[in-house]
């Protein structure tokens, strides 16, 4: 049977290869168009900056470095003269100047006018700039003067133990970061990343890549509503072999043949440096290509018109991706019913998880469903006039 199958196939590749080659291809090079243009939209989106650098001591040193790990800023070090004739003439949003004598004023408790700030009347993102920067400004005098009373606790009541300063804001940042009050993260994803605390990015490479592939997947598997279709289905009457079985076996063949191209695809964006290759992500694709293929048979085995399958697709891949998390995080759901997870193959693939509750969900709807029709051709009903 599975000789006859290929056989099938084959026939079929010679006349239609080219449209199996679009369908393999496109969902990789739309992953890497879109998230290459969203990559691009996000840069040109950061807030420019000049930044004024009078000073070159540690601390100073501290806040421009902190200054230019600011996902959302894009710092311009520039002079004075120059920078603010860019803000005269809009191209910056706003300049800040780290003046001379800011790390002596810190360590003296003089907070006020540590830096110098400039504006214009096109500034739409310096007050957001502002906080941020005096939040950074405030760690910095806040950590000093702890490291002072420290320093002159140890002198009043005589202890042997001696601390410097920079152990003293080693420490303070390491707790810092242990006891983080909130945690964001407003990124598009790289990587698949494990923390202990994961961050949810905005968006992620393999979110875009599930929705395009989900799309390309379903409209691939339009051969079934072909098979299904009222004018091919008589025709199975007089074969050896069941529209069940064809179905059966094309899966399987599909499942084999896209589950390689899911390969390539992890190192293509291996290559371009927007995957990390991994036992775990190669088992959440193959559940994740499971599941779809079997929804996808089961699906279009109950459509016999084209047209109505293919909208359908479209509807059906936006409700997959968007209730997976792909464009809109759902961890808090996931945080109270942790059973839903089980049930998203996006969501999984996302998280190296396999969806194997909605996997046997299908699997047992399909096993019915079969069931049920072959029950129905054993024992046909004749109408009676």
């Amino acid at each position: 049977m599975m000789k006859a199958i290929l056989g099938i196939q084959a026939i079929r590749m010679r006349k239609e290869w080219k449209v199996l080659l679009a369908w393999l291809l496109l969902p990789l090079l739309l992953t890497i168009l879109t998230f290459g243009m969203l990559t691009k939209l996000g840069d040109e989106s950061k807030v420019p900056i000049g930044l004024v650098i009078e000073e070159n001591s540690t601390l100073s040193d501290n806040l421009v470095q902190r200054i230019m790990d600011t996902d959302y800023l894009q710092v311009n070090i520039l002079d004075l003269p120059e920078a603010t004739d860019l803000l005269e003439k809009h191209e910056l949003d706003s300049v800040f100047v780290i003046k001379d004598g800011y790390e002596e004023d810190i360590l003296d408790n003089r907070r006020s006018q540590l830096l110098e700030a400039y504006s214009s009347n096109r500034s739409f993102a310096y007050f957001a700039v502002v906080e941020t920067i005096s939040s950074y400004v405030q760690e910095e005098a806040t950590r000093t003067k702890a490291a002072t009373e420290i320093k002159d606790l140890y002198d009043k009541y005589g202890s042997s133990e001696e601390w410097d300063r920079e152990e003293i804001f080693k420490t303070s940042k390491k707790k810092q970061e242990e006891k983080q009050l909130i945690t964001t993260s407003f990124s598009f994803q790289w990587t698949p990343t494990e923390t202990a605390s994961e961050s949810t990015s905005l968006l992620s490479v393999w979110g875009i890549w599930a929705f395009f592939q989900i799309i390309a997947t379903l409209f691939l598997f339009d051969w079934v509503v072909k098979a299904n279709s009222k004018l091919i289905k008589v025709r199975w009457i007089f074969t050896k072999i069941s529209l069940n079985s064809y179905i059966s076996w094309n899966l399987l063949f599909y499942t084999i043949l896209l589950f390689v191209m899911d390969v390539v695809t992890i190192y293509v964006l291996y290559l371009l440096d927007l995957a990390s290759p991994s036992a775990q992500l190669f088992f959440s694709l193959l559940g994740f290509r499971l599941t779809i293929n079997i929804l996808a048979a089961l699906i279009a085995k109950n459509f016999t018109n084209s047209f109505y399958y293919y909208i359908s697709t479209i509807a059906i891949s936006l409700i997959l991706t968007i209730c997976g998390g792909a464009f809109i995080p759902i961890d808090s759901i996931i945080s109270r019913w942790s059973w839903v997870e089980s049930f998203s193959p996006v969501y999984s693939l996302l998280h190296g998880g396999f969806a194997y509750g909605f996997l046997i969900a299908i699997m047992v709807i399909s096993i019915v469903k079969g069931g049920i029709q072959r029950a129905t051709s054993k024992f046909p009903t004749k109408k009676l006039s």
